[in-house]
């Protein structure tokens, strides 16, 4: 089963200050892991601010989508913020 640590890492199409990471399962949904500027994440600049390396987050903000590209809401709400490595962990179980 995939995990926090199967993550690709690229800068934020929003440049630099954020990081995105996409994670396909192999049932197809995906999972966007994103920190940085005005996310709902952590990382050694402080909550909501800028990010350029994956070790330096404490949390991030994560978003899944389905199949066909369309979100899976997650307790009402289009993303999850805050999340912890364990908790990416527990969506990829859950999701998988």
């Amino acid at each position: 089963m995939k995990k926090f640590k199967d993550v690709s890492w690229k800068q934020h199409e929003l440049g630099k200050g954020n990081i995105q990471g996409l994670l396909t399962l192999d049932n197809g949904i995906e999972l966007s892991i994103v920190a940085g500027t005005g996310m709902y994440s952590a990382g050694k600049t402080g909550v909501r601010g800028p990010v350029d390396n994956v070790k330096d987050v404490s949390s991030f903000e994560v978003a899944i989508f389905d199949q066909d590209g369309e979100f899976i809401p997650a307790d009402d709400d289009m993303v999850l913020g805050w999340q912890s490595r364990e908790d990416i962990d527990k969506l990829i179980q859950i999701h998988s």
